[in-house]
């Protein structure tokens, strides 16, 4: 199954230049693979704290287990699509 992911944070919150957090939210997406999650994609806006990935998974279940350590960092939608082709 494909997923489009889309993090969000505010400014108040942002883990990116936190010595704690910044490593627990690095570390989590770069072993997500473990968790049986393929990354196609990871787009960021910066400006707005959001990121977006475009990742798959053969489950909910292992997005869920693959982003449990950086829960509480964000709010976290995610959604199931589809590739179509345009042809």
């Amino acid at each position: 199954m494909l997923f489009i992911i889309q993090s969000t944070h505010d400014y108040s919150t942002c883990q990116t230049h936190h010595p704690e957090k910044a490593p627990i939210f690095k570390n989590t997406l770069a072993n997500l693979g473990a968790h049986g999650v393929t990354v196609h994609a990871q787009y960021s806006n910066r400006l707005e704290h959001k990121l977006f990935i475009v990742c798959e998974a053969d489950s909910f279940e292992a997005i869920d287990s693959a982003f449990d350590p950086i829960l509480e960092m964000g709010h976290y939608e995610v959604t199931p699509v589809t590739k179509r082709d345009l042809n």
